[in-house]
């Protein structure tokens, strides 16, 4: 245990982890990575690993290649492993109104210098056999986009940091962040307190709970997540392209020689983790996969093989949801020195290291490397929320991340 650090960062999932290593290499800086559970073991590891870069804005497209050089970069930039295939993606439309959304991203992509293509469902089904083009009315084929091992991700960072001298402190509960008159001088944890001027909040889904134990409150819902990986199937390649049903919100990808997929719900599960008491761990969520059960009968015409392929592996995380689907990213409102790296909207772990260099550079040098106010919490200053209206955005937001319509 350790007395003082000029930052701590409490959650070592991708975004704090990587909140760490870039602070960590900054020099000069002592930075604690601080955890209640094992390094990077929640929701990170939990993942589908799939980097989108065909996004709603300029800002999340610019911050998502940047990503895409960082992974690619990963292994080299910082000496640990990283497994990624760049296989590019298939964006699937099965109505009218969701064949406008593809055009329009097809034109924001091209325009932002995506490899993007407007291609037939025929043409989509060459591309990967496992789609069935019955019932496709629009398919765009984006080559920018690619997958990667999600748990290697979060763990990679943290093992990096520690290499350039940043303390992890995993199985380290934190208490509250101590503040007074409007600014941080640390924190109180099971272990102890640490003095420090900057704490970061990337708690993940413990976010609100670390935020409200300080007075703070903050706009975003811990979200179940799940997931199949299927047995192998013949034909089933790597470089294969991701799949993405926009209406059904139906995503899958290879995977062992298999196929990772999942959904994103209709009506998605909400929890509040302080209910869930304080030994709990994200392996233990419980889960229902009935609900991909359902999602493999409604996307069976198109991907016929989800319903008839073994499991191999059934799993979940709790990502968080915000009501705009942005995530809240900087300074907190009225404190001097609280960060948050959160509000990740299901894709957290592909843009952490951009997301982790730009807050890093933020802490010390006062400004991000490029306009985040879109994801800063600032953006909530005026306004007021009731917990139902809330779940009800973030709701919204999680089953049309695609941008169906």
């Amino acid at each position: 245990m350790i007395s003082k650090a000029d930052v701590v960062v409490i959650g070592s999932g991708g975004l704090g982890a990587a909140t760490a290593y870039y602070l960590s290499k900054r020099g000069g800086l002592s930075v604690a990575l601080v955890d209640k559970h094992e390094i990077g073991s929640q929701t990170s590891p939990r993942a589908a690993g799939m980097v989108s870069c065909a996004r709603k804005s300029d800002l999340m497209i610019g911050l998502i290649k940047d990503a895409c050089r960082k992974i690619e970069a990963f292994t080299e930039e910082t000496g640990q492993p990283l497994d990624w295939v760049h296989s590019g993606s298939l964006k699937i439309a099965r109505r009218p109104q969701d064949a406008e959304v593809i055009e329009e991203d097809f034109e924001r992509g091209r325009r932002t210098g995506l490899d993007v293509e407007l291609i037939s469902p025929e043409e989509a089904s060459g591309l990967n056999p496992f789609l069935q083009p019955a019932g496709v009315v629009a398919a765009m084929r984006i080559g920018d986009d690619r997958y990667f091992d999600p748990a290697q991700v979060a763990v990679g960072f943290a093992t990096a940091a520690a290499a350039n001298g940043a303390t992890l402190l995993p199985k380290t509960d934190v208490r509250a962040v101590n503040i007074v008159g409007g600014t941080v001088i640390g924190l109180t944890t099971a272990n102890g307190v640490i003095e420090s001027p900057v704490v970061v909040d990337a708690a993940g889904a413990w976010t609100r709970q670390v935020a409200e134990a300080s007075g703070i409150r903050v706009p975003l819902v811990p979200t179940r997540q799940q997931l199949i990986v299927t047995e192998p199937l013949d034909g089933a390649r790597a470089d294969l392209p991701m799949i993405r049903i926009m209406d059904a919100a139906v995503y899958a990808r290879p995977c062992q020689g298999g196929f990772l997929w999942g959904v994103y719900e209709e009506t998605p599960r909400f929890f509040d983790m302080q209910s869930l008491g304080a030994g709990f761990d994200v392996k233990d969520m419980p889960l229902d996969i009935g609900v991909l059960h359902a999602a493999a009968d409604e996307v069976k015409d198109q991907l016929p093989f989800l319903q008839t392929a073994k499991v191999r592996e059934f799993r979940g995380g709790i990502p968080t949801m915000t009501a705009d689907g942005h995530h809240i990213l900087g300074p907190a409102i009225g404190v001097t020195g609280f960060y948050f790296a959160s509000g990740c909207n299901v894709a957290g772990l592909s843009i952490s290291p951009t997301v982790g260099e730009a807050l890093a550079a933020w802490i010390v040098d006062g400004n991000p490397p490029v306009d985040l106010s879109p994801m800063s919490v600032m953006r909530f200053k005026d306004q007021s929320w009731s917990e139902d209206q809330l779940e009800r955005d973030a709701a919204w937001q999680y089953r049309h991340f695609y941008g169906a319509v």
